[in-house]
């Protein structure tokens, strides 16, 4: 208990962490200037400032980032901040000057096991982003931004951030503090410049002295404005556990500034200050080409706007379908059953029972009524629901919703996982080379001991390593994406290039709808037309999807009641009729369904009837099979019958008929092997899932399906040996350019602790191999994906 509360003990004064040996008036103190100022404020009677401020324990640096955030205490504002909220979940994303490297990544997006009310933390490198979902009862949303300040990444929240249409600007004040560096890095080297010409030692002490006293003060402007933020990322950083690449930077400014310190004080020497201001300049020079480089670089990360999903929307009484792009505050936004809301809105009209677990991981259902306000990514479950958006389409938002914990596979990719633990160890690994290189050459020769120490803490940087996936699959995405294949996230090309198994759908994928409707069975007047189609308009199945564009418009009644079963049917209740659509078990009928054509049964009250929709192959599958064939396991899991069988046979190693989404789920469950599951985004939603690459095709009417890891416009069915080829081409660059980024710092390391390497150098080479690997990464994406139009 004693070493508990030993522990918790903090300075009564600025509230950082002390021990028991500075006291006074019974209260403890980590430096006699903190009990200096304690005494002032006693003398004085101005106790009351502890009562305001220390009696919370927080140190003054928490609590001047309370005072600054104190303004997301308001309602109005976190409105306009959170991108979503329920009962005890908000989401919020936040823009972040301080992102620099792969630790900040690191550290970012294990925000969750530092504080327990963080549910999930995903950074955007490129765009300086991360987004927070957290739990509003444990911690609030000034608490958060506190949070993160105390980390050193201050949110850059101000009147054009709650304007969400508006782009962030990053403003920094680099340019003055390379401006300074280069004052001081000129002068002090102007200072050296008579000490290393003077080789018949005509300079006298006198002048020697002054001039090392003037580098010496120019060493300061230098360590305490220039370096400042090296230092700051640095201790926050070993604060809370994280050893980012801003320590061993830090530690070799230290070890520059304290041996000249030592030289200059003691007049053993000039010292180093020429080189101190040289290393800071060159990495802030760095450190702004590397900003203006990947911006340069960076791919289009909004490649959503090629995202194939349309939404229906209402206008003058008429229903159209609008690509989400185009849609804008107050579109009046029509949800059927099992559609998501593309953006915040509030609802005109119809009862809302959504479903949050895309945005939360909850899927417990929320009831909105007219007049209450809905949030992007809920998806409605049951009869039609009207929208007006107060928001514009975030495409990328839907993206993110995309890649939740719900549809998340269960194994992160390799490489991923690979490259984390390799920077988390990166920093500790360099301190401990600096260690060794220092006992060698203390030993050996100890003139080389400052120089090559501290060329071994800066030439090393692990941010070459971590940025060749962002920026490989970055690009890759953007091609895949304007050629007709949309990426969930970038770890699917990996999924993609280890396949060795596909499996295929047949209906709406192998094969297209476009040849034709027929309708038998009891006669339809214009009435039953009405109500059957405004029962069709509410389900999310091709099929049903098909026939409500086939069938004329007749009206709309409203849809009172609406259950749909996945691979079944629907059963409804439209201005008081009853109304069944589904296969022919669902109505419990008998099926003679022909080969290339799909039967739909419908029951309108007392009135039967089937809806033959004829299909035939889509142009270029079988040549596609073929080539598949002779380097894939191929199989066919279809829910039509046995009549094609032997027409279909040759080009598969297996084929299995009337599979209902269970049976093709269990199938792959039960399968080995890196599988690929290419079908109907709707149906066949949990073999999607289960593999470990789906792709769900999409028509002309898009449909917009969580549980796949890509979506495929029809026309581009036959381009999947392209496909799986040009990812297996991205992966070869990605471990080419580790290749180059490993043989960088091998050799970096070699020469810095050999001592042939001097810190000035060492600063110029770090920010130049990380923008070498991404120019490199970027360039072979493109060359290699240069003819991509031709690989289908």
């Amino acid at each position: 208990m004693e070493l508990l509360q030993a522990e918790e003990l903090k300075c009564h004064h600025c509230g950082d962490p002390c021990d028991e040996s500075i006291e006074a008036d019974s209260h403890h103190f980590c430096c006699y200037g903190c009990r200096a100022v304690y005494e002032l404020l006693d003398q004085s009677n101005l106790n009351q400032y502890y009562s305001e401020t220390s009696k919370e324990n927080k140190s003054l640096s928490e609590l001047k980032a309370e005072r600054k955030y104190a303004f997301l205490d308001n309602d109005d504002i976190q409105k306009q901040l959170l991108r979503f909220k329920s009962e005890d979940l908000s989401v919020v994303r936040w823009f972040l000057p301080g992102i620099h490297c792969s630790s900040c990544i690191y550290l970012l997006e294990h925000l969750p096991k530092l504080e327990k009310a963080v549910i999930r933390s995903e950074v955007n490198f490129v765009k300086r982003e991360v987004t927070i979902t957290f739990n509003h009862h444990q911690k609030s949303l000034k608490e958060l931004a506190v949070l993160l300040s105390q980390l050193g990444y201050a949110p850059g929240i101000s009147l054009s951030s709650l304007d969400k249409t508006k782009n962030q600007v990053t403003k920094t004040n680099i340019g003055a503090k390379v401006a300074v560096a280069g004052f001081c890095f000129g002068n002090a080297m102007l200072m050296s410049m008579p000490e290393y010409l003077d080789s018949n030692f005509l300079l006298t002490e006198d002048f020697k002295t002054v001039f090392n006293w003037i580098n010496f003060a120019l060493a300061f402007p230098i360590v305490l404005y220039s370096a400042a933020d090296y230092f700051k990322k640095a201790w926050k950083g070993i604060r809370y556990g994280n050893l980012n690449i801003d320590v061993p930077i830090a530690l070799g400014i230290l070890t520059l500034f304290g041996r000249s310190s030592y030289e200059i004080i003691s007049g053993t020497g000039m010292g180093y200050v020429d080189s101190l201001a040289g290393l800071v300049f060159f990495l802030l020079i760095g450190k702004w080409y590397q900003g203006k480089t990947y911006q340069a670089l960076s791919f289009d990360r909004d490649f959503t706007s090629y995202f194939p999903v349309s939404v229906t929307c209402r206008v003058d009484g008429k229903e159209i379908q609008r690509p989400l792009k185009e849609l804008k505050k107050g579109d009046i936004v029509v949800i059927h059953n099992d559609e998501l809301i593309p953006a915040d809105g509030i609802v005109v009209s119809g009862k809302g029972n959504i479903d949050y677990s895309f945005v939360t991981g909850e899927s417990k259902p929320e009831r909105r009524t007219e007049g209450q306000q809905v949030y992007a990514g809920g998806r409605q479950k049951g009869t039609e629901l009207a929208v007006s958006l107060t928001q514009t389409v975030d495409n990328s938002e839907l993206t993110s919703l995309w890649n939740t914990d719900s549809f998340r596979k269960q194994e992160r990719a390799d490489l991923h996982t690979w490259v984390d633990k390799i920077s988390k160890y990166f920093t500790l690994t360099i301190i401990l080379l600096a260690i060794v290189t220092g006992v060698y050459w203390w030993y050996n020769d100890p003139s080389l001991v400052w120089n090559s120490v501290t060329a071994v803490l800066i030439v090393a940087c692990p941010c070459a390593l971590a940025l060749v996936l962002p920026f490989a699959y970055g690009h890759a995405m953007r091609k895949f994406g304007k050629n007709g294949l949309y990426l969930k996230n970038a770890e699917v090309i990996e999924s993609l290039a280890k396949v060795d198994t596909i499996i295929f759908d047949k209906t709406g994928t192998l094969t297209t709808t476009d040849s034709g409707m027929d309708y038998q069975g009891d006669d339809l007047d214009k009435n039953d037309v009405a109500l059957l189609r405004s029962a069709l308009g509410n389900s999310a199945h091709p099929l049903s999807r098909i026939i409500h564009h086939e069938l004329p418009a007749e009206g709309k009644y409203p849809i009172t009641s609406f259950n749909e079963e996945t691979g079944k049917g629907f059963t409804a209740e439209v201005n008081g009729v009853e109304i069944k659509v589904g296969s022919a078990s669902f109505l419990s009928t008998v099926s003679n369904q022909k080969i290339n054509e799909s039967q739909v049964f419908v029951s309108i009250g007392d009135k039967k009837g089937c809806f033959i929709i004829k299909s035939s192959y889509r142009n270029g599958v079988f040549p596609m099979l073929e080539k598949l064939k002779s380097n894939f396991s191929l199989r066919l899991l279809s829910g039509d019958n046995e009549g094609e069988k032997e027409h279909l046979a040759p080009y598969f190693d297996e084929t299995l008929f009337n599979q209902k989404p269970l049976d093709k789920l269990n199938y792959i469950k039960a399968s080995k092997g890196n599988l690929l599951m290419v079908g109907d985004g709707l149906n066949d939603a949990g073999a999607l899932k289960e593999a470990s690459a789906g792709i769900a095709i999409a028509e002309d009417i898009h449909q917009f399906s969580p549980a796949c890891d890509a979506i495929l416009t029809s026309e581009k069915v036959t381009g999947i040996s392209g496909i799986l080829r040009f990812s297996k081409r991205v992966i070869t660059i990605v471990f080419t350019a580790f290749g180059i980024s490993f043989l960088y710092n091998i050799v970096g390391l070699s020469f810095a602790m050999s001592g042939h390497l001097t810190p000035l150098i060492s600063a110029i080479l770090m920010p130049i191999s990380s923008v070498t690997v991404v120019g490199f990464v970027t360039l072979m994406v493109a060359w290699v994906g240069k003819d991509f139009r031709g690989i289908y």
